[in-house]
């Protein structure tokens, strides 16, 4: 019975808290972590949650999707106000439209349970990641040559700038979180398919021994 109790889902014996959560992710290293039966799939599982285990990441998905494009067009806009060249203008379209795109398609993914409709992301999410790094990295270095490093227009961009990446690179870890939750769902059901094949097969079987044996015995 003990061991059995030592396998049970950590949700089921903890309420899923902000506590539970930094535990579980941020002191793993310091708090021993009960364990689960691998085989067993979990929908509500701690780990399939974001936002210290306050949503599931199907409802954390939406919500930073949303977020995540009015935060591009919001900058794309500021930075195509600020330039007239059309070769500009058709860069932040494009990156716009892309960044439309990858999310739509994450959103479709985690609804549909489909894993290859989050790779996209993954590609894209890398290399936006790497543009902004960059374009902190030009920004600051030109601010240091203007020596207006200290007034409050550079320190609102790169501030702007820093907030997005590091939205970026929490955004990936929930995005894998997902396909990793995927996944598990995907082998779930496969594995509850081939049992189901396996009993009918087995049904099958034994019912066909007992009309067998049946007519042996000469009662049918």
């Amino acid at each position: 019975m003990s061991k059995l109790s030592d396998c049970e889902p950590l949700q089921k014996r903890d309420s899923i808290t902000p506590r539970a959560y930094v535990k579980s992710y941020c002191c793993c290293c310091m708090f021993d972590r009960r364990r689960e039966d691998p085989a067993i799939f979990d929908e509500e599982n701690i780990r399939y949650r974001a936002f210290f285990g306050t949503m599931h990441i199907r409802q954390v998905l939406v919500i930073l999707a949303i977020i995540k494009t009015i935060l591009v067009f919001s900058f794309l806009f500021l930075q195509v106000m600020d330039t007239e060249s059309p070769l500009g203008v058709f860069s932040a379209t494009f990156a716009f439209l892309t960044v439309c795109i990858t999310n739509i398609l994450l959103v479709a993914g985690v609804r549909l349970k489909r894993y290859i409709f989050l790779i996209p992301y993954f590609t894209v999410c890398v290399l936006f990641i790497f543009i902004l790094i960059l374009h902190l990295f030009v920004d600051f270095l030109d601010t240091a040559n203007s020596k207006n490093t200290v007034e409050i227009q550079p320190i609102l961009h790169n501030t702007v700038l820093l907030f997005m990446i590091c939205f970026e690179v929490y955004m990936l870890s929930v995005v894998w979180r997902a396909f990793v939750y995927i996944c598990d769902f995907n082998m779930q059901r496969q594995i509850e398919k081939i049992v189901k094949k396996k009993l009918v097969i087995r049904s099958d079987r034994n019912e066909i021994l007992t009309t067998i044996w049946c007519n042996k015995r000469g009662l049918l």
